[in-house]
């Protein structure tokens, strides 16, 4: 107003009546970028209509890391003896100064949330994901996409997806890597699977484990170590001590740590044999241990939320994965977020194990009904050990015998193993020439001729898959931290340097038999050394131990 009164008092009105008035043209709207990597996987699905507006959506922005190149150069040093940055971990307050988002990134990211009307924003502790909630018509418009119902033909199973990959505007990409929880395609499963009749297998139980696998020589309990469980079930302290008391073990302390608002332990589901399975086999072998559940909702969000705790926590040596999810089901950015925050978790000397899947070559099956080869993250993450099935026999002393790769058919199931389609090969992969990740990298007793006696729900079942052999390496790892005095992050460029030395037989059983093609779908067959059925094969307690340092 005091402008146009100005240029009136000093051009007489006929003036301005000819003249082109300049006014500020109204500021461009920033120029979006979409989010390739988080287009929902809809494979075999069609959509039967759209999600009502008002239906509130978790998920979650995750942030980029800073000086990527130097972070890859960070992890490869921290395991390369060679190297003066060998073992040196870091605390998450050096990772963040180093290679976390800054401040502003996170500013920049709530202020886009805000501005989009999302509630419940929660930042992780080490700055890396950004969890939110919103309804879907809000989602939808700050996320430039229509999200819709839709029905997997194949499985059967209804969910929600965003229908095109999302974009956001060009500030905000600078900060953010991708977005998940746009869809619910994704359920994480465990592998385990119980024998109706307990008796019917000849199942292992801690005096087989211990004996068979090398471990009762070794002076190590698990003792001051703490080791972590990535969980989206609940489970009863009361087996865990039954199954204890049973063994005659002196078990440390079992905690429950609640993500995003999550304890299924009042009230556990159908992923409470699992839980206990995990619980019990890490007691199997490290029982002194202190364990620390931690427990999340069964969404995209609710993982990411989970990794980055631990992460940002550093609480826990080493991490025991029973659930997971075929790679085209879990989808490339909701994997990849979670590999930045393992990664993380890494770089801080946490080792990670994870389950290879049950499915054989094709794990992909039991979500989505595919035959295709595929492989089971985060076993397939470049920073956690993927673990592998076999059948072990033992004599009647207990004393190792043989393995074979576990194939039990299609009713039992088969260890998972293959190529990745999303991570590229590690450097201390090249030797198996590829150029994704193959996995598994190890392997133990999965099969259910020789399934794990536990506890679980008031009684004693047989229960075998990956999911079983995942923690007894995890339980291995406990031993070793206390062997070695310390955390020792990622094992794999330890495993492969050993695996390609003169010293492989004395740390490892070598796996030649058997195969994992499964669903009419040929797969791998087990061979001499590494291959993509059994790994590198089972552990030979003492005399691995003895190799890792």
């Amino acid at each position: 107003m005091r402008l146009r009164k100005l240029v009136a008092a000093a051009v007489p009105l006929p003036a301005l009546l000819g003249l082109a008035v300049a006014v500020p043209a109204a500021a461009a709207p920033e120029p979006l970028v979409t989010l390739a990597d988080n287009a929902a996987p809809l494979i075999n699905s069609v959509r039967t209509g759209d999600v009502a507006p008002d239906r509130p959506i978790t998920a979650a922005l995750s942030l980029k890391l800073h000086d990527q190149q130097a972070l890859e150069k960070f992890l490869a040093d921290v395991q390369n003896p060679a190297s003066p940055q060998y073992h040196r971990f870091l605390t998450p307050a050096q990772f963040n100064a180093r290679f976390g988002p800054t401040q502003a990134d996170v500013d920049k990211a709530v202020s886009f949330l805000g501005k989009a009307g999302a509630t419940g924003i929660e930042v992780s502790g080490n700055r890396q994901a950004v969890t939110f909630t919103g309804s879907a018509a809000r989602l939808e418009s700050a996320f430039r996409t229509r999200i819709g119902t839709y029905h997997d033909q194949v499985s059967g199973r209804d969910f929600f997806a965003n229908d095109a990959a999302p974009a956001v505007p060009a500030g905000v990409s600078d900060v953010v890597s991708g977005v998940v929880g746009l869809d619910d395609h994704a359920v994480r499963t465990h592998s385990s699977k119980a024998a109706v009749k307990p008796n019917a297998v000849k199942a292992v139980t801690p005096p087989v484990l211990k004996t068979a696998y090398g471990t009762s020589g070794l002076s190590a309990t698990g003792s001051g170590v703490k080791v972590g469980f990535v969980e989206f079930d609940g489970y009863q302290k009361a087996n865990i001590t039954k199954y204890d008391s049973t063994y005659g073990l002196s078990a440390g302390s079992v905690t429950t740590v609640p993500v995003s608002g999550a304890n299924y332990d009042s009230s556990p589901g159908d992923g409470q044999i699992e839980v206990e399975l995990d619980i019990e086999v890490v007691h199997a072998l490290a029982a002194a241990a202190s364990d620390y559940v931690y427990e999340a909702p069964n969404s995209s969000a609710g993982e990411l939320a989970m990794y980055q705790k631990i992460a940002s926590d550093h609480t826990v040596n080493v991490v025991s994965i029973s659930w997971g999810a075929c790679e085209s089901a879990e989808g490339s950015s909701a994997a990849k977020s979670v590999s930045s925050a393992i990664a993380t978790g890494t770089a801080e000397g946490i080792s990670y194990f994870a389950a290879a899947g049950d499915d054989g070559t094709t794990d992909c099956y039991r979500q989505t009904g595919s035959t295709a080869k595929a492989v089971d993250f985060p076993a397939s993450s470049p920073n956690v050990t993927g673990v592998g099935g076999t059948q072990l026999t033992v004599t009647s002393s207990n004393t190792y015998s043989s393995e074979t790769a576990w194939n039990d058919g299609a009713s039992s199931g088969s260890t998972g193993g293959g190529i990745s389609t999303v991570f590229t090969a590690p450097s201390w992969q090249s030797s198996q020439s590829t150029t994704y990740r193959k996995v598994p990298d190890v392997s133990a007793d999965a099969a259910s001729g020789s399934g794990y006696s536990i506890y679980t729900a008031g009684a004693w079942q047989t229960v075998w898959g990956t999911s079983g052999a995942a923690p007894l390496w995890a339980a291995f790892a406990t031993l070793q931290n206390q062997v070695h005095g310390g955390g020792l992050g990622n094992l794999n460029p330890k495993f492969y340097s050993i695996g390609n030395g003169s010293s492989y037989a004395t740390g490892f059983h070598d796996v030649t038999t058997g195969n994992n093609s499964l669903h009419g779908t040929t797969g791998f067959t087990a061979g001499t050394k590494y291959d993509q059925v059994t790994g590198w094969g089972s552990f030979k307690g003492s005399g691995l131990s003895g190799l890792i340092g």
